[in-house]
């Protein structure tokens, strides 16, 4: 069944989606500040902070909704603007949205506050203490309590083409201290955008999907092992790395069983497969 999709920021997520999306026979519309989409994907220029820009929503009529918002400063006031004032104005106006198949929300495992390296899953507590988190879990809710049919994607940290600031500093040199074990979880770009597609795919079938999913790889790793093993790649020694202390607090291996249980076989089930090709590219381009 041929669906009418509109994706609600189309970056380098939501526009490989749209495609993806329109090439399997779906009508797609993808909304953004400003600049056309690539055909056959219909451009809406729109800023979901400003919700005088969304009335043409409103003569427009939705299967799926897929929200990939960005926020323009890592700060709360933008995650509030963006994350949460964005989604509800939205949500205000789309035509009928609770005749809308289903609507998924991009949100992060930021939500989840454990930091001792234990496993979590979509059953698992959420009280989220850094901005970021709160914001999320505060725009989840109102989904919750909207009416509308959804699906919360929890992806962590996301890396592909463009997303090389891992690579950047291990390159100069900078590494992370091994203890206290610091556990990061990743998913690659096009997992992501193919994990999105898969989820779209089942409700065109008629097929249920679950409330929420994490969105990672099979592989999470200590940031440790990670930079090392991104050293050896780069041609780097992995002993001339600092052992920088890291911020970052959290510490939890995420858990992919539900993501695998929909039928979606990784293109990257780990962190060697995904970053290879990233690397050959970037020692490519500093040549």
């Amino acid at each position: 069944m041929a669906l009418k999709i509109l994706i609600v920021g189309c970056g380098d997520i939501g526009t490989p989606l749209g495609l993806q999306l329109a090439a399997a026979g779906h009508q797609v519309w993808g909304l953004r500040r400003s600049s056309l989409l690539p055909a056959p994907l219909k451009t809406i220029n729109a800023d979901v902070t400003v919700a005088a820009t969304l009335s043409v929503l409103a003569d427009l009529s939705f299967d799926c909704v897929v929200m990939t918002l960005t926020p323009a400063a890592f700060s709360d006031a933008g995650y509030e603007q963006v994350f949460n004032q964005g989604l509800l104005n939205v949500l205000q106006r789309l035509k009928q949205p609770l005749q809308i198949k289903r609507l998924f929300f991009i949100s992060s495992t930021s939500v989840y506050h454990q930091s001792d390296g234990q496993w979590v899953d979509e059953y698992s507590p959420v009280e989220p203490v850094s901005f970021s988190g709160k914001r999320l879990l505060q725009a989840e809710q109102s989904l919750v309590a909207s009416g509308i049919a959804f699906s919360i994607i929890r992806f962590a940290g996301i890396y592909g083409p463009g997303r090389q600031r891992l690579l950047d500093q291990v390159m100069s040199g900078q590494g992370s201290a091994k203890t206290p074990s610091l556990y990061t979880n990743r998913i690659h770009r096009d997992d992501c955008v193919g994990f999105l597609a898969h989820l779209v795919g089942k409700v065109a079938q008629g097929k249920s999907v679950e409330p929420c999913y994490i969105g990672v790889d099979s592989q999470p790793v200590t940031m440790w092992e990670l930079k090392r093993w991104l050293a050896q790649q780069l041609g780097v020694d992995p002993e001339r790395l600092t052992q920088e202390e890291s911020s970052r607090r959290n510490s939890k291996r995420c858990s992919n069983k539900r993501l695998l249980a929909t039928g979606y076989q990784l293109q990257y089930p780990g962190y060697q497969s995904g970053y290879t090709e990233l690397i050959k590219a970037y020692l490519n381009s500093n040549k």
